[in-house]
């Protein structure tokens, strides 16, 4: 047997090393050769047509304007009566014009006032009108109500008298440009009377805290549309407006100025041409389309 010494296999092993490290360094070379062209294979596929890869981006929040919008009850069927309006309506409005339109409704309906200023829309034979509520009906049964001759005259003949008609409360209707306050005469210091008008929506609740600090008070509602309280002070006063459809203002600067309309340069809401209301988070999705090359 031929005996190997330990320097002879050393240099054995030396050059099997070298002869792999060869052998690993020409396959590296041919696959680099041979390697795909990065920027053909993008060329060939858009030549080919993108493949379309959907991804779905993530909701994004965008702040988004969310109007307050007039909303109309479905109509009931009732039936109109033809009735000539005094100056002197329940609701107490002052200077209300003698060809407007109005409504005088049942006593369930009416409410102790609560109706006052709120608007209903009619429907009848001849056409359709949108009309306030200003007066108190006490002979009318349910689903009865008095209609001001322009208001009759817009939707059925005058001369029958009565009218079946369909009736809709109307929530929101666009507003006058601002709200509108009467001090009551015979008020002072002791005593206070307050109506608003030009509310859009009928009232639910009336609140006045002293400008210069103090209790707030939460006013009574009087049958004749009229909000008071005794001991408040003499003013001036913020007050808190709320109607029957949740709205609320802020008015401030109310003085004790008896007799005399105010206008007050605010409004209960708004409707989208107006003043915005509250923002919201809208989901937005989006669609990105990108082109995936394969090459193999």
């Amino acid at each position: 047997m031929h005996r190997v010494s330990q320097q002879d296999h050393a240099r054995s092993v030396r050059s099997w090393l070298w002869a792999s490290l060869i052998a690993v360094t020409v396959v590296a070379a041919a696959v680099w050769a041979v390697r795909p062209d990065p920027t053909g294979c993008r060329t060939a596929a858009s030549d080919a047509g993108p493949r379309p890869a959907t991804v779905s981006m993530p909701r994004t929040p965008v702040s988004q304007r969310i109007p307050i919008t007039e909303r109309v009850d479905p109509p009931v069927l009732a039936q109109a009566r033809y009735y000539t309006f005094s100056p002197d309506v329940a609701c107490s409005f002052p200077d209300l014009p003698s060809d407007g339109y109005y409504v005088g409704v049942p006593t369930d309906e009416y409410d102790g006032s609560a109706a006052c200023g709120g608007y209903v829309d009619l429907y009848g034979p001849l056409g359709s009108v949108r009309a306030q509520i200003v007066d108190h009906c006490p002979g009318c049964g349910a689903h009865q109500y008095d209609l001001s001759a322009a208001a009759f005259a817009r939707i059925a003949d005058p001369g029958s008298g009565v009218a079946q008609i369909g009736i809709g409360r109307v929530h929101n209707p666009p507003p006058s440009p601002d709200l509108v306050y009467r001090i009551e005469d015979g008020s002072s210091a002791d005593w206070l009377g307050i109506q608003f008008s030009d509310t859009g929506n009928p009232l639910s609740r009336v609140e006045i805290r002293p400008m210069a600090g103090g209790d707030g008070h939460t006013l009574t509602r009087r049958t004749d549309n009229f909000w008071t309280i005794s001991g408040a002070g003499a003013g001036p006063f913020t007050a808190l407006v709320t109607d029957a459809d949740g709205h609320q203002v802020v008015v401030p600067g109310i003085v004790v100025d008896p007799g005399r309309s105010q206008h007050t340069g605010r409004s209960l809401y708004a409707l989208p041409a107006q003043v915005p209301a509250a923002t919201v988070s809208r989901p937005m999705s989006s669609v990105v389309t990108s082109v995936v090359a394969v090459c193999s």
